[in-house]
C-alpha cells in the first residue's frame, strides 16, 4: 500500500481497537449466567510468573497492526478488518452464552512486590474477567499470524519466524500471568481458524 492509504489503515485499526476494546468488556459488565471455570490439571502444573506481562501487553499490539506491512491495497485492508471485527463479534457471543472465569486466587498477589505484579493488577483493574473463553488474546494474535502467513510469499523470511515467536510468547504469557485457563488457548486458535477460513471463502 502507498503511505497515504497505510496511514489511514493505520487511524481506522486504531478506531477499532479503542472501540472494540469496549465491546469486548460487555460481557464482564451484563452477566447472563453465572461464570464457570475450565480449570484441569494442566493449569496447576504451570506457576505465577507475573513478568510475562511485558509479553502480554508489549508485544501484543505490534502484532495486530504489522497486518497492515502485508496488505496491498485498502479492499484488502476492508476484507481483513472486517474479518477482526467478525472475530470481536463471535468472542462477545460466546463470552455471554458461556462466561468463564478465573479463580479469585489467581490474582491474590501483592501489587508491590515488582513493577510486573504492579502493572499486572492495573490490567487486571480494567480486565475483570468472565470472558476467558476463547482467549481473545490468543485468537486476534493467531488471527494476525494467519493473515501474515497469507499475504508473505516467502516463508523462509526471518520476518515469518518472528511473527511465529511473537505468537508463541503472548501464548505462553496468557498463561504464566494467570489470565487463562489451558483450554483458552486452543479455544483463541479455533475461533481464529474458523474465522479466517470464512475470510478465505468470502475475499
Amino acid at each position: 500500500m502507498s503511505f497515504s492509504d497505510s496511514l489511514i489503515a493505520l487511524l481506522i485499526t486504531t478506531f477499532v481497537l479503542i472501540g472494540g476494546y469496549q465491546i469486548y468488556l460487555l460481557p464482564q459488565k451484563f452477566h447472563l449466567r453465572k461464570p464457570v471455570d475450565f480449570y484441569i490439571f494442566a493449569d496447576e502444573l504451570i506457576p505465577f510468573r507475573p513478568n510475562w506481562v511485558w509479553a502480554y501487553s508489549m508485544l501484543y499490539y505490534p502484532l495486530l497492526f504489522s497486518v497492515i506491512l502485508t496488505l496491498q491495497d485498502l479492499r484488502q485492508f476492508s476484507f481483513v478488518i472486517t474479518s477482526f471485527i467478525l472475530l470481536l463479534v463471535l468472542q462477545v457471543v460466546i463470552a455471554f452464552l458461556i462466561p468463564v472465569k478465573t479463580p479469585e486466587s489467581w490474582r491474590s498477589y501483592d501489587p508491590e512486590n515488582s513493577r510486573s505484579e504492579k502493572f499486572l493488577a492495573r490490567l487486571q483493574a480494567v480486565d475483570q474477567g468472565g470472558n476467558c473463553f476463547p482467549s481473545m488474546h490468543i485468537s486476534a494474535v493467531f488471527m494476525s499470524s494467519f493473515h501474515i502467513l497469507a499475504n508473505t510469499s516467502d516463508w523462509l523470511s526471518p520476518w515469518i519466524g518472528l511473527m511465529v515467536l511473537v505468537a508463541v510468547l503472548i501464548s505462553a504469557s496468557t498463561v504464566f500471568t494467570k489470565q487463562h485457563y489451558v483450554l483458552d488457548i486452543p479455544g483463541g486458535i479455533a475461533l481464529a481458524g474458523f474465522v479466517f477460513w470464512l475470510f478465505q471463502i468470502v475475499s
